[in-house]
C-alpha cells in the first residue's frame, strides 16, 4: 500500500510530470545560477518574488498534481550528495522527486492544520537527515523571528543534522537572494542578525530567526523556556529519557490550548537501543502524546493505530539485481521510476534477496541488520540490532508465525489454580489477561494470569519427581511502587520416548496489586506440577512467603555444582535460590543460547531448534531484545530453568571440553564469546576452544 493513500495527504494514484517541479534546479545545474537576469533588474526581482511565493504556497504541475511549498523548496534549493548518472560518482546536486518526500512534506502541513505532532519510524538510507534539516532551514529562512531546535540524546546525532542545516544556509547565501548574516554563527547556534551603529548606539537588526542544537543526555530539561516553531527529536530510539524530555519540552511549542509550533520525533530501524521503550510506547500510542495517528496496516495482530511507518519497500533506489537468480525476468528493473513512483513488489523481492543472502553467511549481525535496517513492519524496525545475544532470523520468523497463526496463538489456556475439596484444580477463565506485549506501554494491564500449554503428565497416578522445574524472577514490592513484572515458568524435562520434553508448559508473568498474590500463584504452580523452583534470590520476600506457607520443599537450594565450576573461589552460601552475579549470568546466557539452538526433529521429520517449542510470545520478544542490560524478567526466569536443568544433569567443567568445542562452531556463539573475551578472562579454566 502506498503511503500517498493516507487521509492526511492529497491522493495521487500515480505521479506524472514530476520533473516540472524542478525547472529552476535544472536551470541552475546547467548555468551555475538560478537566473541570468541582471541583478536588480525588474526581471531579476520578479523571479525571486515568484520563487518566494512558490516556496511558501506550493506548485501544481500541468497534470494537476500539487506539492507543498516546503517540498518545492527542497527539490530546488537544497543539495544532496547522490549518484551522478553520467559519471557514476556521488556529487552534490538537487534531490530527485520521491513519493515518500511528497508524503512527508504534506504530513508536516497536516500537523499544522490538525494541531498535531509527527512521530515516524523509517528504514536506513532514505535521506531523512537532510529532509529534517530542510524543515529547519525552511522555517529559519521564511519565517521572521522563528526558533528551531535540533535535539538528540547524543551530541553526535544532533550535530549531524545541524551540520546539514548549516550547509543549507551557506548554499542559500551563495546562490539565492535569501541571504542572511548570522551572529552568533557556531555549530551549536545560529541567529539571522547583524549589528549596526545608530547614532552611537549599537543595535541588532535582521530577520532574527535562529536554530539551536540541543543534547538531552543526562538533561531532559535542556531546552525548557524556549518558544519553538519546529522541535526535532532525532534518532528517538537512542533516547533514555524520551517521554520525560518530550513532556517537559512540550511547552516550547504548545502555549496552553494554543499550538505555536510542532514537534517531529523520528527514529531509524537498526538504530534502536535498550533505551527504545519510550519511543516504542509513543509510536504505538500516538493519540495519547498528541501525534497524528495512522492505521497499522502492517501488523494485523498488533496495535490498530501507530505513528507514521515507512517500510523499506518505499524509496528504495536502484535497479533490481537478482543476486540469487530467483527472478531473471525482473533483473535490471528500477525500484523507483523516473517520476518517483515506488515499485513496492519489486523492492520486496530485493529485500527478500538481501535477507536470504545474509543467512548464507556466519555473521549473526549481518542477518540482524538485514532485518532491522530494512524493515517491512514497525516491529522489525523496533528490534534491537546491536548487542543481541539470543535473537536470530529463525526466532523472528517463529515469533511472527505465533503472532499471526490463530491455531498456534490460541493453544495457551488462561485461568487460575483453585483449591477445592479434592485438591488443587485448574479453572479456565478466558476473561483473564495473559500478558504478551514487551515492552509494556504505560497504562497497560499488568495483573496478568497463569497461562498453561500442557498440564502435568502422570505416571502410575503420580507426577515424577524433578520432571518439572520452576524458574522465577520475583518482585518484592507492590504494583504501585515499581514497574517491573514478576515472571515464573514451569519447564518440562525428558521423561520417556514419545513424550514431550524440553518445553515450557506454564507461565505466570504479572505484577499484582499485592505481591503475595503473585507469590501464591507461583507456589500453586509448583504444587500443581510437583515442581521445585530455582529463583533469583536477591529478593527475600519470595522465600519468606514459601516459608510462611510451609512450602520450602518447593524451592531448589543453590546449585553449588554449577556455581563452583563457574566461580572457582565462590564462598557464597545463600541456601535457596541463586544470586545472578555477572559470572553466573554470563554462563546462563551461554547455556540458554546453546539450548535454544540445539537441533531437534519434529513429528514431521523436519529439523528445527528448541526455540520452536517456545509458545510464550512475551518470552520470545524479550529474548530478541535481550542484550544483558535491558530489563527482561521472563528471560531471567527462563535461564534459571535451564541452569537448574544443567545442575540436575550433572554437567560440570571436567567433562565439558568436547561440548565447549561444539559451542565454538556455532557462529552466533563464537562472536558472543569473542565479545565477552571468555577464553582469556573469568572462564579461562573452562578450556573452551573453537575453530577460527
Amino acid at each position: 500500500m502506498s503511503g500517498t493513500r493516507t487521509q492526511y495527504v492529497p491522493q495521487v494514484d500515480k505521479f506524472i510530470g514530476t520533473k516540472e517541479f524542478q525547472k529552476v534546479s535544472d536551470f541552475f545545474k546547467k548555468n551555475g545560477a538560478y537566473t541570468l537576469f541582471p541583478k536588480d533588474s525588474e526581471q531579476y526581482i520578479n523571479f525571486w518574488k515568484e520563487e518566494d511565493f512558490k516556496c511558501r504556497n506550493g506548485v501544481e504541475n500541468s497534470y494537476g498534481i500539487k506539492i507543498s511549498g516546503i517540498h518545492y523548496f527542497y527539490l530546488n534549493y537544497v543539495q544532496i550528495r547522490s549518484e551522478d548518472k553520467t559519471t557514476k560518482r556521488k556529487i552534490y546536486q538537487s534531490p530527485r522527486f520521491l513519493s515518500i518526500d511528497y508524503d512527508y512534506f504534506w504530513l508536516i502541513e497536516a500537523c499544522r492544520i490538525n494541531n498535531k505532532d509527527l512521530i515516524l519510524v523509517k528504514p536506513r538510507r532514505t535521506g531523512f537527515t537532510l529532509k529534517s534539516a530542510t524543515l529547519i532551514t525552511y522555517e529559519y529562512n521564511f519565517f521572521r523571528s522563528s526558533t528551531c531546535v535540533v535535539g538528540a540524546y547524543l551530541d553526535r546525532l544532533s550535530s549531524t543534522t545541524m551540520n546539514c542545516v548549516l550547509d543549507n544556509l551557506n548554499y542559500l547565501n551563495l546562490y539565492t537572494e535569501w541571504k542572511k548574516s548570522r551572529n552568533p554563527d557556531t555549530k551549536d547556534i545560529v541567529k539571522a542578525r547583524y549589528q549596526e551603529n545608530l547614532g552611537g548606539t549599537t543595535v541588532w537588526k535582521g530577520y532574527m530567526s535562529e536554530v539551536r542544537k540541543i543534547t538531552f543526555k543526562d538533561n531532559a530539561f535542556a531546552s525548557v523556556g524556549l518558544s519553538t516553531n519546529i522541535y526535532l527529536f532525532e534518532e528517538a530510539g537512542t533516547f533514555e529519557n524520551l517521554i520525560e524530555s518530550f513532556g517537559v519540552t512540550k511547552p516550547c511549542w504548545v502555549d496552553g490550548e494554543n499550538k505555536i509550533g510542532l514537534a517531529v520525533v523520528q527514529g531509524t530501524g537498526g538504530d534502536m537501543t535498550s533505551r527504545t521503550k519510550d519511543f516504542y510506547d509513543m509510536f504505538y500510542n500516538p493519540s495519547q502524546y498528541g501525534f497524528l495517528e495512522f492505521d497499522n496496516i502492517w501488523e494485523e495482530e498488533k496495535f490498530t493505530k501507530c505513528g507514521w511507518f515507512i517500510p523499506a519497500t518505499r524509496g528504495k533506489l536502484g535497479e533490481y539485481k537478482d543476486e540469487l537468480k530467483r527472478n531473471p525476468e525482473l533483473k535490471g528493473l528500477s525500484m523507483v521510476d523516473e517520476d518517483g513512483n515506488d515499485d513496492e513488489d519489486l523492492a520486496m523481492e530485493a529485500i527478500r534477496d538481501q535477507r536470504l543472502l545474509a543467512k548464507t553467511g556466519s555473521n549473526p549481525q549481518v542477518i540482524q541488520d538485514a532485518i532491522t535496517q530494512y524493515p517491512i513492519t514497525p516491529s522489525e524496525a523496533f528490534l534491537r540490532s546491536k548487542g543481541v545475544i539470543f535473537s536470530s532470523p529463525e526466532m523472528l520468523d517463529w515469533l511472527g508465525k505465533l503472532e499471526t497463526t490463530p491455531s498456534l496463538r490460541d493453544e495457551v489456556q488462561k485461568g487460575e489454580l483453585v483449591f477445592k475439596e479434592d485438591g488443587l484444580k485448574w479453572q479456565p477463565n478466558d476473561e483473564l489477561v495473559y500478558i504478551t506485549d514487551f515492552p509494556l506501554k504505560s497504562g497497560d494491564n499488568q495483573n496478568g494470569c497463569i497461562a498453561i500449554w500442557e498440564h502435568p503428565e502422570y505416571v502410575n497416578g503420580e507426577i515424577p519427581y524433578s520432571l518439572y522445574i520452576g524458574g522465577g524472577d520475583p518482585v518484592d514490592l507492590d504494583k504501585a511502587t515499581m514497574g517491573s513484572l514478576g515472571s515464573f515458568f514451569i519447564f518440562k524435562r525428558f521423561l520417556r520416548a514419545g513424550s514431550s520434553y524440553n518445553i515450557i508448559v506454564a507461565e505466570y508473568t504479572a505484577r499484582t496489586n499485592k505481591v503475595e498474590e503473585w507469590y501464591e500463584g507461583c507456589r500453586r504452580l509448583c504444587m500443581y506440577y510437583n515442581a521445585k523452583a530455582l529463583y533469583e534470590n536477591q529478593i527475600k520476600g519470595f522465600k519468606n512467603y514459601f516459608a510462611e506457607k510451609n512450602s520450602l520443599h518447593y524451592l531448589w537450594a543453590q546449585p553449588d555444582g554449577i556455581i563452583k565450576d563457574i566461580v572457582k573461589d565462590s564462598k557464597v552460601q545463600r541456601g535457596y535460590g541463586v544470586h545472578m552475579s555477572k559470572e553466573i549470568k554470563d554462563m546462563c546466557e551461554i547455556y540458554g543460547r546453546s539450548f535454544l539452538y540445539e537441533e531437534i526433529t519434529d513429528k514431521n521429520g523436519e529439523i528445527k531448534f528448541n526455540l520452536h517449542n517456545i509458545k510464550s510470545i512475551g518470552l520470545l520478544k524479550e529474548l530478541i531484545a535481550y542484550d544483558g542490560e535491558i530489563n527482561t524478567d521472563r528471560v531471567i526466569a527462563f535461564l534459571l530453568c535451564i541452569l537448574q536443568t544443567k545442575e540436575l544433569h550433572k554437567i560440570h567443567v571436567d567433562n565439558m571440553t568436547q561440548n565447549a568445542s561444539t559451542w565454538g562452531q556455532d557462529p552466533y556463539l563464537k562472536k558472543y564469546l569473542d565479545k565477552r573475551q571468555i577464553t582469556n578472562s573469568k572462564f579461562k579454566n573452562l578450556n573452551i576452544t573453537y575453530n577460527t
